[in-house]
C-alpha cells in the first residue's frame, strides 16, 4: 500500500480529474517517489481480467509499473481471474462476498475463513520483477486462531489472530529482496479470516487496483464495514476513485432517477469522506440489452428496462456532487451498435449483449484512459 502525503481534511472541490493530473505531473517530473493509486469498484464489468488489467498496463507503462496491488485473498471470489499473480488454496477455505449480506468485508468486498492445521495459500507473482512488498488484511477476533507465513523456505513466527473485539488489521512483510511467491500457512487453533492481500515493489509508479464482484449493485459499498472500507481507503490516499456501477440496476423495471441518484449520493459522498483528496469519476452505465424477438438483428435486441433511469441518475449525481461521468455508451451507441459488436472483427460485445470481449473490455480500458488523461488538470 502506497506511502502518501498526510490526508487532506476537505473533499476536493475542483476538476474531479485534477488530483489525479497533478500527481502525475510529479511522477513525470521525478519529483515523486512513492506510487499513486487508482481504485475501482464495480460489477462484473470490474472483475472482468482485462479491463482494470488493461488500465493498469497504460499507466504502468507511462509511469511506472510497481506491482498488481491489493487482490481478494485466495483465488477469490467465484470466476475471479487474476492479473499478474496466481494464487491456489489447499485444504479447508470458504469465501463470502459483500453481494446481498452487510459483514466484515474491506475493499475486495471478499472475505477468505480456513481451518485445519496446514491449510495453506500460495501466493505467485507473474511479473519478471517479482515484489519486494507483501501486504496482508487481516480479521482478529474473539476465538480466532493463528498462521504464519513462508517465504523464501523461511518460516515466520505464529501471527495470532485472537483478539477481545473484531477489527481489520493491516500487516507488512518487507523482504530485504524481490521474491516472487509467499505461502500463508494456518496452525489449527482457530479460525482465520483474511480480507485480502497485496504484492507490490518500491518505488515510483501507479497502482490501479480493481474492486468488482459479478452480480454486485452500488449497494455492495453500502455492505462493506464502513470503518474498514474507510480505514483502506485513507490507508491509499488515491487520487481517484472510480465507481463503475448500473448494469444490474438496469436489469429492474422498477428502477427510478430520483430513487437510484440518493442512493449513488450517499456512495459518492461516503467516498469524499473516507478519501478527501481523491477525485471521483462515475462509468456512465454501458449499453445492454435483453432479446425480445426472435429475429437476428438489432430489432431483436430491447435496452435493459432500468438503462434510461439509470442513466438520467448518475448524469444528476455528476452533475451535483462534482464528480467526472465518463460516457460508456460511446464505445458501442445504442443497442444497435451494440449488436454490431457482437458480429465485429474482432468481436467486441459476447452474445448475451450485456458483457463485453477480452478485446471489448480492453477497447473500453484505452478509451477510459484517453478520457482521464485528455481531460485538463484545472
Amino acid at each position: 500500500m502506497p506511502d502518501a502525503p498526510p490526508v487532506q481534511q476537505a473533499a476536493w472541490t475542483g476538476n474531479p480529474l485534477a488530483p489525479l493530473r497533478l500527481q502525475l505531473a510529479t511522477l513525470a517530473a521525478g519529483t515523486r517517489r512513492q506510487p499513486i493509486s487508482i481504485v475501482q469498484f464495480g460489477d462484473s464489468h470490474t472483475a472482468s481480467p482485462f479491463l482494470v488489467p488493461r488500465l493498469r498496463e497504460l499507466f504502468q507503462a507511462r509511469y511506472g509499473a510497481v506491482g498488481p496491488g491489493l487482490l481478494p485473498p485466495g483465488t477469490g471470489p467465484r470466476y475471479t481471474r487474476l492479473s499478474l499473480a496466481q494464487a491456489e488454496q489447499q485444504g479447508r477455505w470458504e469465501g463470502a462476498t459483500a453481494l446481498r449480506t452487510p459483514g466484515a468485508f474491506s475493499l475486495p468486498g471478499y472475505r477468505l475463513r480456513g481451518e485445519g492445521a496446514g491449510s495453506r495459500l500460495v501466493l505467485r507473482s507473474t511479473e519478471s520483477d517479482g515484489f519486494d512488498r507483501f501486504g496482508l488484511e487481516v480479521l482478529i477476533q474473539p476465538g480466532g486462531g493463528s498462521f504464519r507465513l513462508v517465504a523464501n523456505g523461511e518460516q515466520g513466527p505464529p501471527l495470532p489472530t485472537n483478539a477481545a473485539a473484531t477489527r481489520r488489521v493491516p500487516l507488512r512483510y518487507e523482504p530485504g529482496r524481490t521474491q516472487r511467491e509467499i505461502t500463508l500457512e494456518l496452525l489449527g487453533d482457530g479460525p482465520v479470516d483474511l480480507l485480502g492481500w497485496a504484492l507490490e515493489r518500491r518505488g515510483p509508479g501507479v497502482l490501479v487496483e480493481g474492486f468488482g464482484i459479478n452480480g454486485a449493485t452500488i449497494d455492495l459499498l453500502s455492505n462493506m464495514d464502513q470503518s474498514m472500507l474507510e480505514a483502506g481507503l485513507r490507508e491509499r490516499q488515491p487520487a481517484l476513485i472510480i465507481l463503475a456501477f448500473g448494469t444490474n440496476e438496469a436489469v429492474s423495471s422498477s428502477v427510478t432517477a430520483p430513487v437510484y441518484a440518493a442512493q449513488l449520493t450517499e456512495r459518492v459522498r461516503a467516498m469524499k469522506r473516507f478519501a478527501p483528496g481523491a477525485g471521483i469519476l462515475l462509468m456512465g452505465a454501458p449499453d445492454a440489452a435483453r432479446r425480445q424477438g426472435r429475429g437476428a438483428g438489432c430489432d431483436a435486441w430491447a435496452p435493459l428496462p432500468g438503462l434510461p433511469a439509470v442513466r438520467e441518475a448518475q448524469r444528476r449525481v455528476a452533475s451535483a456532487e462534482n464528480v467526472a461521468l465518463w460516457d460508456w455508451s460511446r464505445l458501442t451507441g445504442g443497442t444497435c451498435g451494440l449488436h454490431a459488436g457482437t458480429r465485429a472483427a474482432p468481436k467486441l460485445v459476447q452474445d448475451d449483449h450485456i458483457h463485453f470481449t477480452a478485446d471489448g473490455y480492453r477497447a473500453t480500458a484505452e478509451r477510459l484512459f484517453d478520457f482521464v488523461m485528455q481531460n485538463p488538470a484545472a
